[in-house]
């Protein structure tokens, strides 16, 4: 059996050592890392986490994590007051 396809292993750090490689605070990743934001670049094993440091490293610059996923259009209201969803 011949398989042709070819995969690049992310690497995966855990929360200690993604904090102390970012400067942040582990309660700070760990926060992270735990909400829904964090489903992007976090595997959860176990009761461990580890975190994908490329896209770690592109969450923290602002960069899209997923292409497919489209910027909401802002131009309608541009100078007015928007509300910022916040959960409780």
């Amino acid at each position: 059996m011949n398989k042709d396809f070819s995969y690049t292993v992310p690497h995966m750090e855990s929360i200690d050592t993604t904090a102390k490689a970012f400067g942040l605070s582990s309660y700070a990743v760990r926060n992270l890392a735990r909400s829904r934001r964090g489903a992007a670049f976090t595997v959860k094993i176990g009761s461990r986490y580890l975190i994908n440091q490329e896209k770690f490293a592109a969450f923290l610059n602002c960069e899209a994590l997923d292409q497919d996923t489209p910027e909401p259009d802002r131009s309608q209201n541009a100078g007015k007051i928007q509300p910022v969803p916040v959960q409780l």
